[in-house]
């Protein structure tokens, strides 16, 4: 009884708990389907990126062109 009331004892069956629950999740095909959209929204958001830092740096090249034309002429 007096382990009950122990607040590290309660955390560590917590942690263990939390621990073979998680292993048995994380082995189900529920997170690997999980697991699989979340890496593809992470790579069509970082291709998103890429493509609009591409743009801005072609619209920079594009102003420091017409800059430099004015400049010569």
């Amino acid at each position: 009884m007096k382990l009950l009331k122990n607040e590290k004892f309660l955390f560590f069956v917590g942690g263990v708990v939390a621990t073979v629950l998680g292993k048995t999740f994380l082995k189900s095909k529920a997170a690997h389907k999980l697991a699989v959209q979340g890496v593809a929204t992470g790579m069509k958001i970082q291709k998103d990126a890429l493509e609009k830092i591409q743009n801005i740096k072609e619209e920079a090249t594009d102003l420091y062109m017409d800059s430099v034309k004015e400049t010569e002429a």
